[in-house]
């Protein structure tokens, strides 16, 4: 496995979203999600490129951008609504 920026990028995300996620379960304090959903959005979008660049599952790469869109359209209107 080669280790690039995108990878990085990926751990770090997904790590942020964890930690947020037993955070908020911990303390049962929810004002971090709507963070914790744009951050999972990223995400998706970073591992949609990093399969996109592999060049050979291209739908599974049109899935995770379709997926992020969905999760930053939820993260908007969420935003909005409040």
């Amino acid at each position: 496995m080669r280790w690039n920026l995108s990878l990085g990028i990926q751990i770090i995300l997904t790590v942020f979203v964890m930690i947020i996620g037993i955070y908020c379960l911990i303390t049962k304090d929810f004002t971090l999600l709507p963070l914790s959903q744009i951050l999972l959005g990223f995400t998706f979008i970073i591992i949609g490129l990093r399969e996109w660049k592999r060049a050979k599952r291209k739908y599974v790469s049109i899935l995770y951008f379709a997926v992020a869109i969905f999760i930053l359209f939820v993260y908007v209107k969420s935003f909005i609504a409040y």
